[in-house]
């Protein structure tokens, strides 16, 4: 008689084993029976918390595993809403301060005194330059 590939579990022939195929079956039935038993044991009860039993721990890393998604989600949130509240402050104050500022050219601009004070500065120095030079040369 054929059996199955993986467990070699007998089947009645076609059109063969007259009058066999109840015994057959029966047979099958109890070594799928088997297996099946024999698979529950080592899982054991998804609630046996107590061994605990690889059902048991493979129910919790499910839990565990959605716990973790879960969490990442908030923290991604709270990271875009600290992320959105920087920005936005970041804008409010560069924007305060291009008033602030203003700009060069514009008369009484911080902007512009500041261009101006560089300007004098500049002037200043090369004066002291050429005032060392010539009391060093003289």
């Amino acid at each position: 008689m054929p059996t199955t590939t993986n467990y070699s579990i007998v089947l009645p022939t076609v059109g063969g084993n007259k009058n066999t195929w109840g015994s057959v079956l029966n047979d099958a039935f109890t070594v799928l029976e088997q297996q099946t038993y024999d698979v529950d044991q080592v899982l054991g009860a998804a609630d046996d918390s107590a061994t605990p039993s690889l059902a048991y721990n493979l129910t919790q890393a499910v839990t565990n595993a959605s716990t973790a998604k879960t969490n990442s989600e908030t923290a991604e949130s709270v990271a875009n809403k600290l992320v959105n509240t920087t920005l936005t402050t970041l804008t409010s104050r560069v924007s305060t301060l291009e008033t602030t500022v203003g700009a060069v050219g514009t008369t009484g601009s911080v902007a512009d005194d500041a261009r101006s004070a560089k300007t004098t500065a500049a002037s200043a120095l090369t004066t002291a330059q050429s005032a060392l030079t010539y009391a060093q040369n003289n």
